[in-house]
């Protein structure tokens, strides 16, 4: 499984990125690139302590309702690792947590060159260092952050055919 403490698979990810335009289209979803460069940038903010999450109830999009239902499920160890390491990310329409929508769009360049800035540094903090609790799955291990950034960011690329 690749995780963003793999400098190969950080190259890729800096490849994809770079392939990334303006004017690129989602191929689901509902947000548009330059949404997607900030909520990635902001989720590895996250999950390098810069940004506080608090942990809350994960909601669910189905059509214009949203189902808010309790974490506790994904924060059961077994359940939260077959998640992580396993299963493909899902391309519903989840609710993701506030925090990771922190940031706005501004000059396409400096977010771009803010996100290649995050994945390197998310990518060469030590595994073992104090990471921050996920809001949804709650206390992750530095390999567990690796390896759910990587599978993000990979999601989302994929969202814009990169």
């Amino acid at each position: 499984m690749s995780t963003v403490f793999d400098p190969s698979a950080r190259a890729a990810l800096h490849e994809r990125v770079d392939r990334l335009s303006p004017e690129r289209e989602r191929q689901w979803g509902s947000m548009q690139v330059d949404q997607m460069v900030c909520h990635a940038a902001d989720q590895l903010r996250v999950a390098l302590g810069d940004i506080e999450s608090r942990p809350g109830p994960l909601g669910i999009r189905l059509g214009n309702l949203v189902v808010n239902s309790s974490p506790w499920l994904l924060r059961f160890r077994p359940f939260r690792q077959l998640l992580v390491h396993s299963a493909p990310w899902p391309k519903a329409r989840f609710k993701a947590p506030p925090e990771m929508f922190t940031s706005t769009p501004a000059e396409w360049q400096d977010d771009v060159a803010a996100l290649h800035a995050l994945i390197d540094r998310a990518g060469e903090t030590d595994p073992a260092a104090d990471w921050a609790v996920h809001p949804i799955f709650g206390p992750l291990s530095g390999d567990e952050w690796g390896l759910l950034c990587w599978k993000h960011l990979d999601h989302h690329l994929q969202q814009f055919g990169v």
